[in-house]
């Protein structure tokens, strides 16, 4: 939910204190000058050759990130849709990280796309709707991700730190992706009356002015309170969204601490003792050998007590056999009362249990916690440098200006940080899963086949 003032150049020229004691009114930018006698170039090949200076002086560094990460978050965000659509099995994961990797796309598609176009030719971008809604992708984008990465936490919450709740389903989540959309929007709505052309007034001579339209807020919103009011509720919300991540995942790293020290704890006197296989209930999801990471792993695994993993599902599931194999031997006549009283003591069992320390609840985060953290915590440093910058930039209006061309190269390309949380998630999928590893392989395989037929 990060405010989408990208740029970070409301005046890549910004000494117009010049202007500010005089009486005649530029009324293309909707501010006062003093200009004596003034002559606007706003084309021709003087202005030309300052927009290349510019580019090649500033905005090279930034364009040529941009263009990288284009390069590399096109595929690597369409390989990613193809994987979970097409050859991953159904799980509530797998619905959360389709929907970051089409939101990423789309952030690929549209936003680093119009940023190309606009660093190639930042004096002279006068396209005011393509820029209101370009920005207005760009901001839904980030509002809709964060939306996603809190509903991920949660469900990694619920799966580690209260296994006995249930955790989001596959339904809700699908539910929960449509909501983000709705949410992007009303969070965004705002960029469309505040972006469009901006005027840029940059002396080059006495009474002479080269006069550029670029995409930042509009002319007519740049003087009011309504940009600064809202990058405040902006970068309050997103404080306020970091925390609650922050705050979650520490409970998930805590239990998954508890849990190692236990079963280390445990080592010295389970080396010989083998424990019968058992199937995996589905809320052990985030377990390593949960059928989300390999959707075709078979879900009967022999465990051992030298890895220690006495899950809580475990238990209850051995406690239901076992249950089960005396009600059998019972009297058909009062199969219902058996039923109701194993039904009953089991739901006693499961109050019980919940009363355990988590220490001692083998809880293994496995993979998919691990990737799904990594996600949304390259999420949150991505902004950062973007949130520095934006701090600096309105405590003090003349920071930029102060700047060498290097000073300002190094500003342009951190303040477009935040793309990179656009790009990075396919890398981390390929660094964590294998079998994701596996099936882009296979994936890229069939396509280098099709190609040479």
């Amino acid at each position: 939910m990060d405010y989408n003032d990208t740029n970070g150049t409301d005046a890549p020229f910004t000494n117009l204190s010049m202007f500010s004691n005089g009486t005649r009114n530029n009324s293309d930018s909707g501010r006062s000058y003093t200009i004596p006698n003034p002559h606007f170039i706003s084309s021709g090949p003087v202005f030309d050759d300052v927009n290349y200076k510019y580019l090649t002086s500033v905005l090279l560094p930034s364009l040529v990130y941009v263009s990288i990460l284009l390069v590399v978050g096109i595929p690597g965000n369409l390989m990613v849709i193809y994987v979970y659509s097409c050859r991953w099995s159904a799980s509530t994961s797998r619905v959360f990280i389709l929907a970051l990797g089409s939101y990423d796309f789309i952030n690929c598609l549209s936003s680093l796309t119009t940023e190309i176009v606009l660093l190639s030719r930042f004096l002279n971008f006068d396209f005011p709707i393509w820029c209101k809604v370009s920005r207005f992708v760009t901001a839904s984008i980030n509002s809709g991700s964060t939306f996603i990465l809190v509903a991920i936490a949660t469900d990694r919450f619920l799966r580690i730190c209260r296994i006995h709740k249930d955790p989001i389903s596959v339904e809700l989540s699908r539910s929960l992706v449509i909501i983000s959309v709705f949410f992007a929007a009303v969070t965004s709505w705002p960029t469309l009356l505040l972006y469009g052309t901006y005027t840029v007034i940059i002396p080059l001579k006495p009474s002479i002015y080269l006069k550029g339209k670029t995409c930042l807020i509009t002319d007519s919103m740049v003087d009011t309170k309504y940009p600064l009011e809202f990058v405040i509720f902006l970068f309050s919300s997103h404080f306020m969204v970091d925390l609650v991540l922050i705050v979650l995942y520490s409970f998930v790293g805590r239990v998954i601490c508890h849990q190692q020290t236990y079963r280390k704890s445990l080592r010295p006197t389970s080396k010989t003792k083998n424990v019968p296989k058992t199937e995996v209930d589905n809320k052990t999801e985030g377990s390593q050998t949960s059928t989300e990471e390999d959707p075709r792993r078979t879900p009967m695994r022999p465990r051992t007590a030298t890895s220690n993993r006495f899950s809580f599902v475990f238990w209850k599931n051995l406690s239901l056999k076992s249950k089960t194999a005396t009600v059998k031997k019972k009297s058909t006549g009062s199969d219902k009362k058996l039923m109701k009283e194993l039904k009953q003591s089991l739901k006693t069992r499961s109050s019980s249990d919940s009363k355990v320390p988590k220490s001692r609840r083998n809880i293994h985060a496995g993979k998919t916690t691990l990737m799904l953290f990594l996600v949304t915590l390259l999420f949150i440093l991505s902004f950062l440098p973007y949130s520095i910058i934006v701090i600096l930039r309105y405590t003090d209006p003349y920071f930029y200006t102060r700047l060498t061309s290097g000073g300002k190269a190094v500003y342009n390309v951190v303040l477009r940080s935040y793309f990179l949380n656009s790009v990075v998630n396919p890398i981390v999928y390929c660094f964590i899963s294998k079998h994701f590893r596996k099936l882009s392989k296979e994936a890229l395989q069939s396509l280098i086949c099709c190609a040479r037929d």
